[in-house]
């Protein structure tokens, strides 16, 4: 039995996240098998942070409450800013509720700065070598004795470390190495038969780790 993938043209959307998230994975799964006592500490730790998407949560209402706050209070504001004198009761609490809008606002928008990782960075670096892989009659081949890669590169699945699928993606670490294929490139059958199949290869050879 052969698996074929005819290689086309690399998707920069899911490649570069599903990468990262897969090289991240991959880190993870090395870690944890030589410092075991950490992970369960950190594993310990990280499920008393989900009591933080309650606080998220909090942050979200009061931006929403901030806005109708500000509008609110430009609604009263702007209209005693005419007449001050006559109307000094509507203008100063459309001034308090203008501040306690902001103030709202202030708080609610505090959220995470999007942080490019090692991860990201080396998923960015590899997209762009394979960008200039010429993908004309480009293929992989999986075959039930070994993998024949792009420029006649051979490998056998002893070689392989772990085979990482993501949404779009098979990522193969071998040999410290690491190939990506794209899941639509796959033409001699559907992704199931070929995950089963690569299944049934990883015994006592390597893992096939599925982080959909």
């Amino acid at each position: 039995m052969e698996f074929n993938f005819a290689l086309t043209k690399y998707n920069d959307v899911s490649f570069k996240p599903q990468v990262s998230k897969a090289l991240e994975k991959r880190t993870e799964l090395v870690s944890r098998k030589k410092y075991p006592k950490v992970w369960k500490y950190t594993d310990k730790m990280s499920s008393k942070r989900k009591a933080s998407e309650e606080v998220l949560k909090k942050r979200r209402g009061r931006y929403i409450y901030g806005i109708i706050l500000l509008l609110l209070g430009f609604f009263l504001l702007i209209p005693s800013l005419i007449e001050p004198k006559e109307m000094l009761i509507p203008l100063l609490v459309g001034a308090f509720t203008v501040g306690i809008g902001i103030l709202n606002i202030k708080y609610g928008i505090k959220s995470k700065k999007v942080k490019i990782t090692a991860f990201d960075k080396a998923a960015i670096k590899l997209f762009s070598e394979y960008e200039k892989i010429p993908t004309v009659k480009a293929s992989v081949t999986f075959t039930n004795d070994k993998v024949q890669l792009v420029g006649n590169v051979t490998i056998d699945y002893s070689e392989i470390e772990k085979i990482l699928i993501t949404e779009d993606l098979f990522i193969l670490i071998w040999n410290e190495r690491i190939t990506v294929l794209q899941k639509k490139d796959l033409s001699s059958s559907n992704v199931e038969e070929f995950i089963n199949f690569i299944t049934n290869k990883s015994y006592n050879l390597f893992e096939v780790v599925n982080i959909i």
